[in-house]
C-alpha cells in the first residue's frame, strides 16, 4: 500500500506558502524599531536640508496640496515636480515663472509627500488587482526621483548617499533577524542584528553600489564616443564605423543587463549577505544569477509578496486609522467648547484635525489659534506622525523580511539548499593553557 501524505506534507512542497510567514516575521518589535530608527534619521536629515528651500511653487502650498493634487489636465500645478510629471515640456517655463515667488518648498518635503501618496495608491491598486494603476504609481515615483536628480542634482546626490548608507545598515539588520527567525525560529534582538549589519557594512553598501558604478562607467564610455562624434567630418565616420557601432551596442547591452539585474536583485542582496555571510561581489553575483536564470519563479514569488504585503500594509494602516478615529470621536463628544480665536469651530477640530485613511495627520484649517492651541496642535501632530512612522516602518520591515524569505526559497528550489541552512557566527573559545609543571620522574 502506498503511503498517504497529510495536507501538511503537501504544503511543505509548495514553497511559496512560506511567503505568508512574512507578516509574523515583520511585525516583530525589534525589526520595526530598526526600520523606524532608519526612517527617523532620514526624515530628520531631509527636513534639516530643507531649511534651504529651492523648489519653485505656484503659491502657498499646504501638505494636502502636495498629496492630493492632480497631474493631468491641469495648468496650475502646485510645484515644479507636479509640472515635471504632468507636462515635462513645460518645466523650464514653470521654474522661470515661479522661481522668484516667496513660497518655496524643500526638495525632500515635496518628493517624500508625493512618493508616499503614490505608494499608498499603488498598495490600494494591488489589492483590487489594478496592476495598471500600480505600474503607473511606481512610474511616477521613478519620475519624481529623476526630477530630483535632474533639477536638484547636488542635493539629491547627498541625500541619496546618506539614505543608501542608512538603509544598507537597516537592510542588513532586518534581513539577518528575518533569516534567523524563518530558518531557525530564533529571535534575534536589536543589538545582535545591528552588530551584524555594522560588521558587514562594506558588503551591504557595496552590493547595490557595484552595478551603479558599472552603469556609470558604461555611460561615461558612451559619452566619450559622443564627444568624438562632435569632431567635424571625422566624428560621423568614427560613429558609423562598424567596430565603433558594435561597441556602442555592447555598452547598451551591458547597461541594460545591469539595470535589470539591479532592479530585480537589489532586494535579494542583503538576504544573500544575511544568509551566506558573503561579500559585496558574491551578493551581487548571486542575486543577478537568480534574476537571469529563474526570472519566472522570482517574478511569481515577488507577485505573491507584493499582493500580500499590500494587504498587510493596508490592514496595519486601517488598524491605526480606526484607533485614532475612535479615540478622537469619543473625545469630540465630551468637548463642547469652541476655539479661542475661531469661535465657529470646536476646539478639538483646531488642535487635532480629523484623521484620514491615507493622511493620518489630517488637513488642518489655516485659522488663527492661541499660543496654547498652536502648541497643542504641534504636539498632537508630532505624536500622530510617530504613529504614522510606525506604519511605514512596518512596510519597510515587511519588504526586507519578505525578500529574505524569497531568497531562501529560491536557494531551496534551485540549489536544493535546506531552508534551515544559515550562517551562524561561532565564538572562538580560548585554547586551554597547558600546565608548565611536568612530572618529574
Amino acid at each position: 500500500m502506498t503511503e498517504q501524505k497529510s495536507p501538511a506534507q503537501y504544503c511543505e512542497n509548495l514553497l511559496f506558502l512560506n511567503i505568508f510567514k512574512a507578516f509574523r516575521i515583520a511585525i516583530q518589535p525589534a525589526r520595526i524599531f530598526i526600520a523606524f530608527l532608519a526612517l527617523t534619521l532620514i526624515f530628520v536629515i531631509g527636513w534639516t536640508m530643507d531649511l534651504s528651500k529651492t523648489v519653485a511653487v505656484s503659491g502657498e502650498v499646504t501638505r494636502g496640496d502636495l498629496i492630493s493634487s492632480s497631474l493631468t489636465g491641469s495648468l496650475n500645478w502646485p510645484t515644479e515636480l507636479h509640472c515635471f510629471i504632468g507636462a515635462p515640456d513645460r518645466i523650464e517655463g514653470y521654474i522661470e515663472r515661479y522661481k522668484d515667488k516667496p513660497h518655496k518648498q524643500g526638495v525632500f518635503r515635496v518628493w517624500s509627500n508625493f512618493c508616499m501618496s503614490r505608494l499608498n495608491k499603488a498598495a490600494a491598486s494591488v489589492v483590487v488587482l489594478r496592476f495598471d494603476n500600480f505600474a503607473g504609481a511606481l512610474r511616477e515615483c521613478v519620475l519624481a526621483s529623476i526630477w530630483a536628480f535632474k533639477h536638484h542634482t547636488i542635493y539629491s546626490i547627498i541625500m541619496f548617499l546618506i539614505a543608501l548608507i542608512i538603509f544598507s545598515i537597516t537592510s542588513g539588520a532586518i534581513s539577518r533577524g528575518a533569516a534567523l527567525k524563518f530558518s531557525r525560529d530564533e529571535n534575534c534582538g536589536i543589538t545582535p542584528c545591528l552588530e551584524f549589519a555594522f560588521k558587514k557594512f562594506l558588503s551591504l553598501f557595496g552590493a547595490p553600489s557595484l552595478p551603479i558604478v558599472f552603469i556609470i562607467i558604461f555611460i561615461l564610455l558612451l559619452l566619450g564616443v559622443g564627444l568624438i562624434t562632435n569632431i567635424g567630418w571625422i566624428g560621423e565616420i568614427f560613429l558609423a564605423f562598424p567596430l565603433t557601432f558594435i561597441i556602442v551596442l555592447v555598452l547598451g547591452v551591458c547597461i541594460t543587463l545591469m539595470i535589470i539585474g539591479l532592479g530585480g536583485g537589489i532586494n535579494l542582496m542583503p538576504s544573500v549577505i544575511a544568509y551566506e555571510h558573503s561579500d559585496a561581489f558574491d551578493a551581487f553575483n548571486r542575486s543577478c544569477s537568480y534574476v537571469y536564470t529563474r526570472p519566472w519563479r522570482l517574478s511569481f514569488y515577488m507577485l505573491i509578496a507584493t499582493v500580500y504585503g499590500a494587504v498587510c500594509y493596508l490592514f496595519a494602516r486601517f488598524f491605526v486609522f480606526l484607533m485614532l478615529t475612535a479615540g478622537r470621536w469619543f473625545l469630540y463628544i465630551s468637548i463642547w467648547k469652541n476655539a479661542a480665536k475661531a469661535e465657529q469651530m470646536n476646539k478639538l477640530d483646531v488642535i487635532w484635525p480629523k484623521p484620514e485613511f491615507f493622511s493620518l495627520l489630517g488637513s488642518g484649517a489655516e485659522i488663527a489659534k492661541s499660543r496654547t492651541e498652536s502648541f497643542a496642535e504641534w504636539l498632537i501632530n508630532l505624536q500622530v506622525l510617530v504613529i504614522a512612522g510606525v506604519v511605514i516602518a512596518f512596510a519597510v520591515s515587511f519588504y526586507f523580511s519578505a525578500s529574505t524569505i524569497i531568497y531562501c526559497l529560491l536557494r531551496k528550489g534551485i540549489d536544493q539548499t535546506p531552508l534551515d541552512s544559515v550562517f551562524i557566527e561561532t565564538e572562538q573559545k580560548p585554547e586551554p593553557v597547558q600546565s608548565q609543571n611536568t612530572e618529574q620522574s
